[in-house]
């Protein structure tokens, strides 16, 4: 009876040559990677980069754990009728020894027809290991417990595998990964967990990422090697009361399959939930679909509450600046009125000197017009003080601005000698602008002894 039940599973192996039924092939990990077409190598800050890149983990800002399931019909690798639970968890480590991230993953994948996959791993990425101007290099690695289980009976007991990477930083905009999975290619009953290699780079400016990877994969029993390449693409938008929305989009194109993907998230509070589809542009069609809730412990998000802020403080500037032109138009018209009481008096001084009118009449018309210049002068210093208040609290607010600026970059890890570049430039800019600098000189006196 185990013959034949072999003798089947070879049979339908042969006669689907397009479905990948390997175990443990990298099919992601949840609803965001999979809408970017799995290009996460070189993303970071977010429990997704447990299945892509260990380096990664050590760029974690926060306390994060997520819990996804996937339906999915085509995988980088080929088309594949499985459902996917996962839970990952980052814990991030700043020490003097263990300076890095921490993370811990649960799989579940089950094949249909084909058997079940589990797998525990513990992860680790290091955190500014090696620093250079504006970036640095980390490097990461973590062990899994493979188990799998097939349908046409039999275990196939325990194996153990690597996963190591790489993580270089340009910049805080510009980033490049590699990593390489399942290394020890464990076998399961003939098949194997495929060798996996990632390379990938990204690119974040303020709530928007653009990512591209390349994945070579060995062979294994349900199928040759193959090449991927993965494109994706993410944009946040910010509101005031609702929160944050994400709109995300990828595609994934291999010698297997090629598939569209897409995908919405919302977060707020520290909590984030993501949706995917995936839509396939060869082979059956059959759209996969993923959901996913993620919370981030300790605070809420640093960038999205930047972007909140800086969204209030446009607005808030653009009222001022509205203010102050509605006040220059005013003082425009007041300075026309004085100058036309200005040439009236002069006239009708004129008058009064060759008695055209009577010396009553005339001082009468010109204690009024007295009064009304002062009256004007009054209200002309009055507009003339409000509109110098407005361009010192435009002055206070161009500062707050940079002040968190710099915070935000202090905040992500930004090395000594650019935040000490930071804060003399807006000690310099805002030296004679009236507003409180004790705050980013004590900040400087600090880098420099730092330094």
């Amino acid at each position: 009876m185990r013959l034949l039940r072999a003798l089947s599973a070879v049979l339908l192996a042969l006669a689907l040559p397009g479905t990948s039924f390997a175990a443990f092939e990298d099919a992601g990990f949840g609803p965001r990677d999979i809408a970017m077409g799995g290009a996460f190598t070189a993303v970071v800050d977010d429990p997704g980069v447990l299945a892509y890149n260990p380096a990664s983990l050590g760029q974690a800002s926060s306390l994060e754990a997520s819990m996804a399931y996937l339906r999915q019909f085509h995988i980088p690798s080929g088309e594949s009728d499985r459902d996917s639970a996962r839970a990952g968890i980052v814990v991030p480590l700043r020490q003097e020894i263990l300076n890095g991230g921490l993370g811990f993953d649960l799989r579940y994948d089950r094949r249909t027809g084909v058997g079940g996959d589990r797998a525990i791993g513990v992860m680790y990425g290091t955190r500014g290991l090696r620093e250079t101007e504006g970036g640095g290099v980390d490097f990461g690695g973590g062990l899994k417990l493979l188990s799998s289980a097939f349908d046409s009976g039999g275990g196939s007991g325990n194996h153990l595998a690597i996963d190591m990477g790489t993580l270089y930083r340009f910049s805080d905009r510009y980033a490049f990964g590699a990593s390489l999975l399942n290394f020890g290619s464990p076998k399961f009953k003939g098949d194997r967990a495929p060798l996996t290699l990632k390379l990938g780079a990204a690119e974040q400016v303020r709530g928007v990422i653009f990512a591209a990877d390349l994945t070579k994969r060995e062979s294994s029993q349900s199928g040759n090697g193959q090449h991927t390449m993965a494109l994706g693409f993410e944009r946040w938008w910010a509101t005031a009361r609702a929160g944050q929305y994400a709109l995300r989009s990828g595609m994934s194109l291999g010698e297997g399959t090629r598939t569209w993907s897409w995908g919405l998230g919302w977060r707020a509070q520290g909590a984030r939930v993501d949706y995917s589809m995936t839509v396939p542009m060869t082979g059956t069609t059959r759209f996969g679909h993923g959901l996913s809730l993620s919370v981030r412990f300790g605070r809420a998000d640093p960038e999205g509450e930047y972007e909140k802020l800086l969204s209030q403080e446009l607005r808030y500037r653009r009222q001022l600046g509205e203010a102050l032109e509605a006040s220059s138009v005013k003082q425009w018209k007041l300075a026309e009125e004085l100058n036309r009481l200005r040439a009236e008096m002069a006239a009708l001084g004129k008058e009064v000197d060759l008695k055209r009118a009577s010396e009553v009449d005339a001082k009468r018309r010109l204690r009024e017009l007295e009064t009304r210049q002062q009256k004007a002068a009054e209200t002309f210093e009055k507009v003339k003080a409000d509109r110098e208040s407005a361009a010192r609290q435009v002055r206070v607010s161009l500062f707050q601005e940079d002040w968190r600026s710099y915070q935000k970059a202090k905040l992500a890890g930004a090395a000594d000698s650019v935040l000490l570049e930071k804060v003399g430039r807006i000690l310099r800019e805002y030296r004679d602008a009236g507003v409180d600098l004790s705050e980013a000189s004590t900040e400087l006196r600090r880098l420099q002894r730092a330094k």
